[in-house]
């Protein structure tokens, strides 16, 4: 029998890792889906989703409800997806940045 989804996710918002397994189960094939969509590499996929449910126990408590948590949880993990895309170019600038450097300053010598 499957538990209700509300009294799971209420029970996940107590600390109750058991729900929030179950939660994990019941949403992971569409939460790597969406990541695998949105990064068009599958280990990268693999990551956010991983990433997105990290994220959703740590952010759990601000679900209130107000939407079905299948929505909420879609938007988390956008966010999650364009957050590592904006990390992954940040690391891509500074280590353009350190090797466009390191040749200029040796010119000067």
């Amino acid at each position: 029998m499957h538990s209700d989804p509300t009294d799971l996710i209420h029970r996940a918002q107590q600390g109750d890792r058991t729900a929030f397994e179950a939660l994990y189960r019941a949403h992971a094939g569409r939460v790597y889906a969406l990541c695998l969509r949105l990064t068009a590499d599958r280990a990268l996929a693999e990551e956010r989703t991983q990433d997105a449910f990290v994220r959703a126990w740590e952010r759990l408590a601000t679900f209130r409800g107000e939407s079905a948590f299948s929505s909420w949880l879609h938007r988390l993990t956008v966010n999650e997806v364009l957050l590592g895309r904006r990390a992954e170019r940040r690391r891509a600038t500074r280590r353009h940045e350190r090797r466009s450097r390191g040749p200029r300053a040796t010119r000067g010598r």
